[in-house]
């Protein structure tokens, strides 16, 4: 069980997709401004990451 300071155990695409949701979400619930781009350091893997968030308006 993950500790409320831990990052979520993700195994599979559908828990990353879930994860992300539930951020961005509780961001914007939040009034965080959400859109932007990170690096996100892996140092482990030594592997660097690109993260892009861009809000885009449903089609109607």
């Amino acid at each position: 069980m993950d500790s409320p300071h831990s990052p979520p155990t993700v195994t599979t695409e559908a828990e990353l997709i879930e994860q992300f949701t539930a951020l961005i979400d509780s961001a914007h619930e939040h009034d965080v401004d959400v859109e932007g781009a990170w690096v996100c350091h892996e140092t482990e893997a030594r592997m660097d990451y690109e993260m892009l968030v861009t809000a885009v308006r449903p089609a109607v």
